[in-house]
């Protein structure tokens, strides 16, 4: 049973989630956010206290033994994602899970099954999908308006690295966090994170990009540079994708502290190209019939809708949206790119992508 007001949970009360995805659910009408889960009885109480959810629990399996739902976000260390969307998605609730999607893509496709068999909503927390220059880009590449694609080429640069070090409290005044940041295991500790630009970053631009063109990775070939960290700081990657399309894409976190961040994209097809800034949602097309279309960032409204993912869930759950801006099966491509990223930095190798 769906209630008129699709009821919501989320999972995990850690910076995203109290900075973006909880402040998101309690200002939109479309939904009643019911409960909060998290382990951590302080962190969750705390953020019970200030948004005003009375229901708070240790654990999913707790909260599914008392309380009925709808939906779910998934916010927490990207390691437990797969499990606690596992348990959500056997009971019968719809989800979202924050990227990376898994760390593992045995694990992801598993979960795309599970949820086309019990014909629930799996969105992945890819904020920039929910773009207009984002739908843009998807059109133009399925209209094929720059003709047949031949190469794709992006940038992904962050600042990150005080993360990755276990030293959030450095960027304290720059994201003026509304409960907490990050734990410092959160994205240092390999064993949570995954890796680090890889899982934490690269998940982003791969995202899009396979969303986009429509296409699996089919080879991959990387180099990682950890510098003096336990996870990567620099990446660097080489692909083929289905259709003999090629790309190559370069990634650090190291920017400076305040810099802002540079995320761009170049499709070029055998009509055109499209130059897509994530980070300042902008878009132009050009193409051989003298077309050019532009989308600028003020045509979006917000670069960066990071309340869009979990309203999104709650639109699909409430049938007010149809199309899924972020789907699972674009993302568990995004997870075997980057399980064959690792692989390839580790081995030295070209791993090639099992169908």
């Amino acid at each position: 049973m769906i209630y008129k007001k699709p009821r919501i949970a989320v999972i995990g009360t850690g910076w995203w989630a109290t900075e973006f995805h909880i402040p998101s659910l309690k200002k939109y009408e479309s939904c009643e956010l019911v409960a909060l889960v998290d382990p951590n009885k302080d962190k969750r109480q705390k953020a019970q206290t200030m948004f005003d959810v009375s229901n708070g629990y240790n654990s999913v399996t707790q909260m599914l033994s008392e309380l009925q739902i709808d939906g779910a976000i998934v916010a927490t260390p990207s390691a437990s994602h797969y499990p606690v969307a596992k348990e959500l998605l056997q009971n019968g609730v719809n989800v979202m899970v924050e990227k990376p999607f898994t760390l593992f893509s045995s694990d992801a496709y598993e979960l795309l099954k599970l949820s086309e068999d019990k014909k629930l909503h799996l969105t992945i927390g890819y904020t920039f999908q929910h773009t207009n220059a984002a739908k843009q880009l998807k059109k133009f590449l399925s209209n094929g308006e720059i003709g047949d694609l031949l190469l794709v080429n992006g940038l992904f640069a962050s600042m990150v690295e005080a993360y990755y070090r276990g030293m959030p409290d450095q960027y304290k005044d720059i994201f003026k966090w509304a409960i907490t940041g990050p734990d410092p295991e959160t994205f240092s500790d390999p064993k949570l994170a995954g890796g680090g630009q890889g899982q934490t970053q690269v998940s982003h631009a791969i995202g899009m990009i396979l969303f986009a063109i429509n296409q699996r990775a089919t080879e991959v070939a990387a180099f990682m540079n950890n510098c003096d960290l336990k996870v990567d700081l620099v990446d660097a990657f080489a692909f083929k994708c289905e259709k003999d399309i090629i790309g190559n894409m370069g990634s650090t976190g190291n920017l400076r502290d305040g810099d802002r961040h540079q995320q761009e994209f170049r499709y070029y097809g055998t009509k055109g190209y499209i130059l897509h800034d994530m980070r300042n949602g902008e878009l132009l097309m050009r193409n051989d019939k003298g077309q050019e279309q532009v989308i600028t960032g003020s045509d979006i409204g917000d670069t960066y809708p990071a309340l869009a993912p979990a309203r999104h869930l709650v639109d699909l759950i409430s049938e007010k949206e149809k199309v899924n801006f972020a789907p699972a099966l674009p993302a568990c491509w995004a997870v075997e790119f980057l399980e064959a990223a690792y692989k390839s930095a580790a081995t030295k190798e070209i791993v090639k992508i099992a169908n």
